[in-house]
């Protein structure tokens, strides 16, 4: 039978646990609230060449790596990466953005790629704001940010993804086999394009 005091503390450990995976929601509200108020604030210099307020937000926000009314990470990422070989470099991804192939990356990207699910680091949309991503450094890549991804190869990802990427606590996914990953880089690919 369980006690008062067995009860309390699985609570608390519960609440603890709730509220370390709900808190960066609620920062990064404050974060964006903060942003528009302070925009809002500026003065107006460029209103005599007829550019709307608006705009200039959006791309203020945009230009801060606010995306939709929230932070989407870091953009663009200056990285000193380690490039993939030659050989891999060149490579374009052999695998058709089928329904099939993008439901089995998505599914590798948020639940079943070993050693963890890319969305653990990557974010759930790609922004690189997983739930670890305040104590990784250098930050998790940022695949929404179109700046930083057009310039990254297919054969670059694919290599990053087998092999990891040293100085950073990207691991290797080499028990993936070769199809899986290509299947990865599709879906990654689509967070660039939304």
């Amino acid at each position: 039978m369980l006690n008062s005091k067995s009860c309390f503390l699985g609570c608390l450990v519960f609440l603890l646990v709730f509220l370390t995976n709900v808190s960066p929601l609620f920062s990064h509200e404050m974060e964006n609230k903060k942003t528009r108020e302070f925009l809002s604030s500026q003065n107006d210099p460029d209103s005599k060449h007829g550019i709307p307020r608006a705009d200039k937000e959006d791309k203020a926000l945009t230009d801060l790596g606010l995306v939709e009314g929230r932070v989407s990470g870091i953009c663009p990422q200056i990285r000193n990466t380690p490039q993939a070989p030659n050989s891999f470099q060149g490579l374009t991804n052999p695998l058709d953005p089928t329904k099939k192939n993008l439901l089995a990356g998505e599914t590798l990207f948020k639940i079943d790629a070993q050693p963890t699910a890319c969305k653990v680091c990557h974010g759930f949309d790609g922004d690189g704001l997983g739930i670890i991503f305040k104590r990784l450094q250098p930050k998790p890549r940022n695949f929404t940010c179109y700046y930083t991804m057009e310039d990254i190869s297919d054969g670059q990802i694919f290599w990053i993804i087998k092999n990891g990427s040293p100085g950073t606590p990207m691991p290797s996914f080499g028990a993936l086999s070769d199809e899986q990953v290509w299947q990865l880089v599709l879906f990654i690919r689509q967070f660039a394009h939304k």
